[in-house]
């Protein structure tokens, strides 16, 4: 029996090392070849096969997915059809893409136990204090708490039990339909957007609801390409040229040209070095620390955009491995497997802590389209405070609701 489940493995990875070679072996050609209308049957191609590698009941991996074909797949078929932007950085965003959904690959939702009223009490006692906030405008404060939030009504869902979860989820949309309305300033929409999805997610799998990973990826992209004119209220579509100004697909075609800005500039280290520091110092304040770096978007606005948009604290969204292009060039490109090993490494830690049941992966799923769309220093400076409030209320509660060991018994 184990010579066959070995001969199976063995199988199963020689099948997947032959795909992945066909597949580099085709991005090859279209490099070299760029200009025929085969670009775009490789990028559904591409598409398609990295859904492959998706797992369908992962959080971490379904975020991402819609990610990349919302602020890349999309937008590098629609810049490349209508502005002739080359296919380069599609390539190298789904390389590396392909290596960090490996590398997470275990991170498959597990059933949802059924750990008592209290736990639930504890979900409605946080919407409470959410909606609280809210009526007195400390929306920032909510942002800080909502992953924390997410993976407390996540653990109040109950498989098999329909009315049950269907209540729960209703007080979650209640709650975050109030930050919308009453709080939230309209930035950050790729941040709250996914935490509804998120939501959505795992109220779905909690019911047997099957999700296609293929649809559930592409309805944002599309939904945002034909609602960007407002003529589709008129039932007329006039094409996707006018998505093209859209913040979900103009950061893909300014990622592109990073590359051109490395070949002028030549290799920085010492700006790159800085963005390292941000990624890991990005919870320390800045009234405490006045020189620390600042992330990769506001950066370039103050390279390359007026004083205005400086002082109004604009910023730009980088796409996966954009920053690491602009100052590295391609070699950039190999320092970013290492970023996303340390962060598959963290993910992996976060879906392996006692008594969550695999559920504090939300506090990096609900970033992974913000980690797809800004790069690592957007996704650390959004992660940041919700990883401090998630760790303070998860030693608590440990304190408090495990009970402590007699060393001597051992």
């Amino acid at each position: 029996m184990d010579n066959i489940d070995s001969t199976v493995i063995q199988s199963t990875m020689l099948r997947r090392m032959f795909v992945f070679f066909l597949w580099m072996s085709l991005s090859v050609v279209i490099l070299a070849f760029p200009d025929g209308r085969m670009a775009i049957v490789y990028c559904v191609a591409t598409f398609l096969y990295m859904g492959y590698f998706v797992v369908e009941k992962s959080s971490v991996h379904m975020m991402y997915y819609l990610g990349f074909s919302t602020f890349i797949f999309l937008p590098a078929m629609l810049n490349w059809y209508y502005l002739g932007f080359g296919l380069e950085l599609f390539v190298l965003t789904s390389l590396v893409s392909f290596y960090f959904l490996e590398l997470t690959k275990n991170t498959v939702v597990k059933s949802f136990v059924d750990y008592g009223a209290s736990l639930r009490v504890l979900f409605y006692c946080l919407s409470v204090v959410v909606v609280t906030l809210v009526f007195f405008r400390l929306g920032s404060m909510v942002g800080a708490i909502f992953p924390l939030y997410l993976i407390v009504f996540s653990l109040s869902l109950r498989d098999g039990f329909c009315i049950s979860n269907f209540m729960v989820f209703l007080c979650f949309v209640v709650t975050y339909l109030l930050y919308l309305v009453l709080t939230w300033n309209g930035f950050g929409r790729v941040v709250v957007v996914g935490w509804f999805v998120l939501a959505g997610l795992y109220y779905a799998w909690s019911i047997g609801f099957q999700i296609n990973k293929y649809i559930f990826s592409l309805i944002p992209g599309l939904g945002a390409s034909f609602f960007t004119s407002r003529e589709i209220m008129n039932l007329k579509f006039n094409g996707f040229e006018s998505a093209l100004t859209d913040s979900a697909y103009a950061p893909y075609r300014l990622a592109s040209t990073f590359i051109d800005h490395f070949d002028r500039r030549g290799i920085d280290f010492s700006g790159y070095f800085d963005q390292v520091i941000f990624t890991l110092f990005v919870f320390v304040p800045r009234n405490i620390w006045p020189e620390k770096p600042y992330g990769f978007g506001f950066e370039y606005t103050t390279m390359f955009y007026s004083q205005g948009m400086i002082d109004s604290g604009h910023s730009i969204a980088s796409t996966l491995i954009g920053d690491h292009i602009f100052y590295l060039g391609y070699f950039g490109v190999s320092v970013s497997l290492i970023v996303l090993t340390a962060i598959a490494f963290a993910i992996n830690h976060l879906y392996r802590l006692k008594l969550l049941n695999g559920n504090a992966v939300i506090l990096a799923s609900a970033s992974m389209m913000v980690f797809v769309w800004g790069g690592m220093t957007s996704f650390s400076a959004r992660i940041a405070l919700p990883a401090i409030v998630f760790i303070c209320f998860y030693v608590i509660f440990r304190i408090i609701f495990t009970e402590s060991v007699d060393e001597s018994y051992e």
